[in-house]
């Protein structure tokens, strides 16, 4: 109300109250073409019309008195039949009328208001405008994101409610990145560029690390891999899931490691999940592998000698970064005090008998 008043001293030789009385009340002028004659800002002359007590009209009762008659404008332009075409059956946005039309978009609204047509949300007019890219799913491309989702990769909800359908993926390895990215490129699936920012962790010698992250353009598609992976919300393995090298591969370079026996670590799933997984390996690869305790939840574990068949069957590692899991990474020292406890543990038993 202070604003108001400083205001009113400040024009009230330009904007009075017999004057709005006489064109707003009287002449039936808008609010715009007041603004445009005493060349005023539309919020100013609301302002004073609020000062004076004077009451505003509706855009819907302005527009109807803005035409000789008192018709609505563009009645001629803006026909029942023509914005239904427009607005329904074409599933033009408002802008797009507007613009085509080259008319005001709240002229656009307020006709659709008066025809009784129901206005759809911005959320659902942007699903209708910018339809979602889609790829294709073959048995190589389900193979490798399978692989991935099996690992440390997701396909998150989105806090808004829309679908889900981008694919992330972090790492502190950014080349494991770029590899991933050339994949998907390969298979038409779009990426946005790969980001890195510093994670504090007091667990590392440095006090942290840098973590990268890689997330792809939205894609429809993923919503059918985000209906397998989450159940409830809760990511799970699909029982469809097929054995593959390549998505056994991207599961152990993402999840898996190397010391004294390899063991997929996908303490994420629960231990019926991994009871299934460990059925199809065993099947697939011909070898037994066990589930062990990792905390509260379980891995996978596959023993030394079957490691040669299981890194045979995923092929040689693709990227540099994660060559030390292709070896057994037990130090040299480690396995002499082994070696050396195992031949004392035989003399002292051999003395015994």
């Amino acid at each position: 109300m202070k604003s108001l008043e400083r205001h009113s001293i400040k024009y009230s030789g330009q904007i009075s109250k017999e004057l709005l009385e006489k064109e707003y009340i009287h002449n039936k002028k808008s609010i715009a073409q007041l603004s445009k004659e005493l060349n005023k800002d539309w919020a100013t002359i609301k302002a004073y019309l609020l000062f004076y007590k004077l009451a505003i009209r509706t855009a819907f009762e302005q527009y109807s008195i803005s035409s000789i008659g008192g018709k609505p404008k563009y009645l001629d332009i803006l026909t029942k039949e023509k914005i239904t075409k427009l607005y329904l059956l074409d599933k033009k946005g408002i802008s797009q009328i507007a613009k085509e039309l080259k008319l005001d978009p709240g002229t656009i609204r307020r006709y659709l208001k008066k025809y009784n047509i129901k206005i759809r949300s911005t959320k659902i007019q942007m699903e209708i405008s910018h339809t979602p890219k889609e790829f294709i799913i073959n048995s190589e491309v389900q193979s490798f994101i399978d692989g991935l989702l099996l690992g440390d990769a997701s396909i998150p909800k989105r806090k808004n409610g829309s679908p889900s359908r981008s694919f992330t993926q972090a790492c502190k390895y950014q080349e494991y990145l770029e590899y991933i990215l050339k994949r998907l490129l390969d298979y038409k699936i779009i990426c946005s560029p790969i980001l890195s920012r510093w994670i504090n962790d007091d667990r590392c010698k440095n006090k942290g690390y840098y973590q990268s992250f890689l997330q792809t353009r939205r894609y429809k598609t993923f919503e059918s891999f985000r209906e397998r992976w989450y159940k409830k919300g809760i990511k799970i393995i699909p029982r469809d899931l097929i054995i593959t090298p390549d998505l056994l591969l991207q599961s152990y370079l993402s999840d898996g490691n190397f010391y004294r026996e390899i063991k997929l670590c996908l303490d994420a799933f629960s231990k019926e999940d991994l009871l299934f997984l460990k059925q199809l390996i065993d099947k697939e690869l011909e070898i037994k592998c066990r589930i062990t305790n990792a905390g509260l939840n379980y891995e996978l574990a596959i023993k030394k000698s079957d490691a040669p068949k299981f890194l045979s069957y995923i092929g040689k590692f693709p990227i540099r970064c994660y060559e030390y899991k292709w070896q057994d990474n037990e130090s040299e020292e480690i396995k002499d005090r082994k070696r050396l406890k195992a031949r004392i543990t035989y003399r002292n038993n051999k003395n015994v008998g």
